[in-house]
């Protein structure tokens, strides 16, 4: 059954890549990759295995360039709000000059500014994909 619905996934995986564009062949292929490794730990939550088996199909039913892309800058929004906000606490908290609140401030900072670079590499990464092999 695993073997089979393995197959399945292959051959609409490669149908799909013959109508998708490079970021969606991209994401498809993350899709399965990441199903195939977690299909081969040894504890596995059904949950999380049907959830990624359900992430894939969705991607093979539909996947467009442009609205991953759209998707890609919705979050780099958000995470720039983030970013703006946890500058913003950071800075109320040196103003109190608690150090327990700038430690917390400066926590928060760290992981928003990281957040909102790891959106913008993955916009390049998926912009990288669109341009034209040589």
């Amino acid at each position: 059954m695993k073997r089979t619905c393995g197959l399945l996934f292959g051959l609409c995986s490669l149908l799909q890549s013959l109508y998708a564009g490079a970021i969606c062949e991209y994401k498809i292929q993350q899709a399965q990759d990441g199903l195939n490794a977690y299909e081969q730990k040894a504890s596995k939550d059904p949950a999380k295995l049907q959830e990624a088996r359900d992430d894939l199909a969705r991607l093979l039913e539909h996947c467009d360039d442009t609205e991953v892309l759209a998707e890609v800058a919705e979050y780099i929004t958000y995470t720039k709000s983030q970013l703006t906000s946890a500058n913003i606490a950071l800075a109320q908290a040196k103003e109190s000059s608690d150090k327990s609140a700038i430690h917390q401030a400066t926590l928060a900072q760290k992981i928003a500014h990281r957040q909102y670079i790891a959106a913008r590499q993955e916009e390049l990464r998926l912009k990288d994909l669109l341009k034209p092999k040589p």
